[in-house]
């Protein structure tokens, strides 16, 4: 009675979610629809490495994606000298060859539509496409990676050094390789590092009490619901977010640089006041906030031991 009556908190999502789907769907009308173009690519790399591998397979899809993908270089809402460009040509490049018995018309149209494309995107090369597994050249073990993961601590005291630009971005390289659902990648990181900029930010949580003044640099972590034409994929804003917010939190780590998550609960007016501060759109939501900067050496932080491994999983058969 009470989530019915009294409280909005799942009616501002509802809405959310709906405005999600309706930018969802302006954007593939008029051309500027990043998303769909990832998704469905990613959904023909996937054919592509199945065994055995069809000579027919994405019929339902493919003339979506070749003009998804047209108007969306045509647009710029896809550079074509990017990584992301040359990844979805050397899919399509290659789905064309493994469906070149096909009989399906579909398939055909397509083609022919690709082709005419392809001959005037000169400069995409089309070699980042699905290839075997390569063992990591990492010279990290994985008592390396336990010692970086277990010596991590949310660091809430920082020492006025400003982080370089440079560190945050090598850290983002970290997160940004985090699984996401089909590749749509629904998240941006809203960076601040100038002192007014991360005053006016940390003020807005309730967890940033005691210590906001002193805090470096700050990342307000936004989902986008217009990556998704379904409310069915309501939460995959929240998933692939936080994936990519602990690569990039250990990617921090990795430099020196310390950090603090910040729990964002969903609480109106506070929701309302860091929509307004970072002009967000109706279809995008705060998924969380990360504090960093160089921890002062005289503070304290929380042991926070966890639990043991036995209490976190369970081998099972069924």
């Amino acid at each position: 009675m009470y989530l019915s009556i009294f409280s909005d908190a799942f009616r501002r999502e509802e809405r959310a979610v709906n405005r999600g789907i309706s930018a969802y769907q302006h954007g593939s009308a008029v051309g500027r629809d990043a998303y769909t173009a990832r998704r469905n690519t990613h959904m023909l790399e996937k054919g592509l490495t199945m065994r055995p591998r069809r000579e027919t397979f994405g019929v339902a899809y493919i003339e979506e994606t070749i003009d998804v993908l047209g108007r969306a270089i045509g647009a710029g809402v896809l550079d074509s000298k990017s990584a992301e460009a040359d990844w979805m040509c050397a899919v399509l490049d290659e789905y064309f060859k493994a469906t070149a018995e096909s009989p399906s018309q579909q398939i055909a149209r397509a083609r022919a539509a690709y082709g005419h494309m392809r001959s005037r995107w000169n400069e995409i090369e089309g070699i980042n496409g699905p290839h075997r597994p390569t063992p990591s050249a990492t010279r990290l073990d994985i008592d390396d990676l336990v010692e970086l993961a277990q010596g991590r601590r949310s660091v809430r005291w920082f020492t006025a050094d400003s982080v370089s630009r440079d560190v945050v971005e090598r850290a983002l390289e970290v997160g940004i390789e985090a699984p996401t659902a089909c590749n749509r990648q629904p998240y941006r990181f809203e960076i601040f590092d100038d002192p007014a900029s991360v005053q006016a930010v940390a003020s807005v949580p309730m967890g940033t009490a005691g210590y906001a003044e002193q805090i470096p640099g700050i990342v307000v972590v936004v989902g986008d619901l217009s990556a998704f034409f379904d409310e069915r994929d309501r939460h995959l804003i929240y998933i692939d977010s936080c994936l990519a917010s602990m690569g990039f939190i250990l990617g921090l780590e990795s430099q020196g640089v310390a950090s603090c998550c910040i729990n964002w609960p969903d609480i109106t007016e506070r929701d309302l006041q860091m929509r307004d501060l970072l002009n967000l759109e109706d279809h995008e939501r705060v998924i969380m906030l990360i504090a960093y900067g160089y921890a002062d050496p005289a503070g304290l932080v929380p042991a926070s031991a966890k639990k043991p491994i036995e209490a976190a999983r369970r081998f099972r058969t069924l």
